[in-house]
């Protein structure tokens, strides 16, 4: 199986947008940020997008902290350039909100307590307002050439197709004909509804109190008017996402659980047209290459402390033989193929971001 070189990713003139997509829990943000170190010291003029709030990642990258808006990172050894910014997932959602909406319509949606409880909790708002982020990003970095690459952080969710299927969610509950019905909202073709729609606003509106209700009403004229918005800004990212100017790299660790979930992220992504350019098993375990024939050799002529060693060194084998039986069907998927190995004392600063890289590219 090929492997995966991320040099020659980063390097091709093409890119502009590279998703790290994956589960929780396996490494995502701290290889994004690796990889967006990496393309600024080959020359790149790159923005980081994270959506996890570890504060630990901005200090590896000498900030006190990640900003919603893109902050320079001091690199000494680079050609290009590196800044870095975490989404805050309720401000670019007032913000995207406010961009589709007259002022007064937006402030009135802000304090609407179901857009409240939509922008905090809705499954599908975290990835939705990622999207709306990359386009916005996108926009700018061709309107003034601000950036050449733009590397993303998916969302951590339990599910790693939540990123491809959040969007989904959110435009379905703008649209959904059945609570336009209910709520006795324009409903064209559902129009022949209108006697089975005035009951059913009736109900509503006696179960959830008449000001309530209205919050409701109100709620969900305005947000379809925004989500109009959205899906035009939708639309053009999407269409970028299909194109040779983005590319995805699949995050996994060597367990099982994770590793079918990466599985299945590569075949949709496959489905779905979208260009999956590599996929990095994460967090192996690192052990050197000894034969069990030296080993035993080695524990012959071996005191106390050496053979403590030895143990060692044979469970750490025992572990790495697991993840390998483990990590096998991320090879026979037909894409090339990184390993980068656990860091034990963690990614604390450049240096070590720049020592992540460096595993990649063995």
């Amino acid at each position: 199986m090929t492997a995966f070189v991320p040099d020659q990713l980063l390097t091709d003139p093409r890119l502009r947008l590279l998703f790290c997509v994956g589960t929780g829990g396996v490494g995502k943000t701290t290889l994004s940020a690796a990889l967006a170190v990496r393309a600024a010291q080959l020359g790149r003029k790159v923005v980081v997008v994270t959506i996890d709030p570890a504060r630990r990642l901005a200090q590896a990258m000498g900030l006190d902290d990640l900003a919603h808006e893109p902050t320079p990172v001091p690199l000494s050894d680079a050609v290009g350039s590196l800044e870095a910014m975490m989404l805050d997932v309720r401000h670019a959602f007032d913000q995207a909100l406010a961009a589709q909406n007259t002022p007064e319509d937006a402030e009135r949606i802000k304090a609407n307590p179901f857009y409240q409880a939509l922008a905090e909790a809705f499954s599908g708002t975290q990835e939705y307002v990622a999207m709306e982020k990359v386009g916005e990003l996108s926009r700018r970095a061709e309107q003034a050439g601000t950036w050449d690459l733009i590397v993303v952080d998916t969302p951590p969710s339990a599910s790693a197709l939540d990123f491809l299927d959040g969007p989904n969610r959110l435009e379905a509950l703008a649209h959904n004909p059945l609570l336009r019905v209910a709520l006795g909202l324009p409903r064209g073709p559902f129009a022949f509804l209108d006697a089975g729609a005035a009951l059913a606003t009736k109900a509503l509106d006696s179960i959830l109190g008449g000001r309530l209700f209205g919050d409701l009403r109100t709620f969900l004229r305005v947000f379809e008017r925004a989500v109009l918005g959205f899906e035009a800004n939708a639309t053009q990212t999407r269409t970028l996402l299909k194109s040779d100017r983005a590319a995805f790299v699949v995050v996994a660790a060597p367990r099982p659980t994770p590793v079918g979930e990466a599985v299945a992220l590569a075949r949709r992504l496959r489905h779905d047209g979208l260009p999956l350019r590599g996929v990095v098993i994460n967090q192996v375990t690192p052990v050197a290459p000894t034969s069990a024939e030296a080993l035993a050799a080695a524990d012959l002529h071996a005191d106390q402390a050496q053979q403590q060693v030895l143990a060692h060194h044979r469970r750490a084998q025992q572990r790495r033989a697991a993840e390998r039986a483990a990590g096998r069907p991320l090879y026979d998927i037909g894409v090339p193929v990184a390993e980068v190995a656990l860091a034990p004392g963690g990614v604390s600063d450049l240096r070590s971001l720049s020592e992540l890289w460096l595993g990649l590219q063995q």
